[in-house]
């Protein structure tokens, strides 16, 4: 009883909190100029000259009259060079009107001078008339590059630089295929009986498995070969923007059950690179 009981003296506390209307904030103040956040990533995508990006800011309250704000680089934190990497349009300068509360900077990022390696860009914020509030008053930007999957398919030939069940040097037709919301690779006639490799991959992680399939061919005694993801080790992986396909492939026979009863190589490389 002395559980419940104490249990209940609680909940009548919580229930009499709950119960008390709620004080209205009001604050009068300066309206203090900062960012919305304190860190953002900017994507430039590979066969494009650039890539505009929206940068946020605001003020503790509606201001009165209007005001100029500017966005400045800190070069001494910056790896990411204004003029070159990227260009802040209208001047650095943005102007939030009388009454409102946020506003915006549009930076370029040029695409020509990104890499897949994030270059940074540290910024500040300032205004003549507003005074900096002491929160989000530094900004870090991530500038790097993105490719599409139609970069990394390009024409779709792709040749195979490295390999264990076939031939290196030789070149092959990548196909993009999606069904019933599966993103699929597609390599034709790579397989022994002329069929094709199919391997799934997810555009956002670039990660690829490999589903179990038939590779066509026969091992008298045995049976059928197969490919499938190895069982540890590395994972396979594309590459967008270098066109790399970097398949880490389980060669097994298996039997009519489905059961492992013999391997080639539990974890061959298979590197296809487009052309």
């Amino acid at each position: 009883m002395k559980k419940i009981i104490f249990l209940l003296g609680i909940f009548l506390t919580f229930a009499i909190v709950a119960c008390k209307p709620e004080e209205e904030v009001f604050y009068d103040g300066d309206s203090y100029v900062h960012f919305q956040t304190e860190s953002q990533n900017v994507f430039a995508v590979a066969g494009t000259p650039y890539t505009d990006a929206k940068i946020d800011y605001g003020t503790v309250q509606p201001v009165s009259g209007n005001h100029q704000v500017k966005l400045v680089l800190d070069k001494t934190k910056s790896t990411a060079v204004e003029g070159v990497d990227f260009q802040i349009l209208n001047n650095n300068t943005s102007e939030i009107a009388a009454g409102a509360a946020n506003g915006q900077f549009t930076v370029r990022v040029m695409s020509a001078m990104m890499s897949q390696t994030p270059k940074v860009a540290v910024f500040k914020i300032e205004s003549p008339t507003i005074a900096s509030a002491v929160f989000s008053k530094q900004l870090t930007v991530n500038m790097s590059l993105t490719c599409p999957v139609s970069f990394f398919v390009g024409t779709g030939i792709f040749k195979n630089t490295e390999a264990y069940w076939s031939t290196v040097g030789k070149n092959y037709t990548l196909q993009n295929v999606t069904t019933g919301g599966v993103n699929q690779f597609v390599i034709k006639g790579y397989m022994d009986d002329g069929g094709d490799l199919k391997v799934n991959y997810n555009p956002t992680t670039f990660a690829v498995s490999i589903p179990v399939q038939s590779t066509g061919y026969f091992e008298p005694g045995y049976g059928y070969a197969y490919a499938s993801d190895p069982s540890s080790g590395p994972a396979s992986t594309y590459n967008p923007c270098t066109r790399t396909l970097s398949l880490k492939v389980w060669w097994s026979i298996r039997n009519t059950a489905g059961t492992v009863i013999a391997q080639y190589n539990a974890s061959a490389t298979e590197v296809f690179v487009g052309q």
